[in-house]
């Protein structure tokens, strides 16, 4: 599943070159922690996972 925010993550990492941090902010239940873990697969050799329990 692509998504618009995809080609913008992509931007960011070609351009940030690790100097900035990325926030994704939206809607629960949108997908935001999904396309991250997709992008981080995709992308990176490794990332790491942090869940949040409420």
């Amino acid at each position: 599943m692509k998504r618009k925010i995809y080609d913008k993550l992509l931007d960011w990492k070609n351009t940030a070159n690790g100097d900035t941090a990325l926030l994704i902010d939206g809607a629960r239940r949108v997908g935001k922690s999904y396309i991250a873990e997709n992008f981080a697969k995709e992308n990176y050799k490794s990332y790491i996972l942090a869940c949040r329990e409420r």
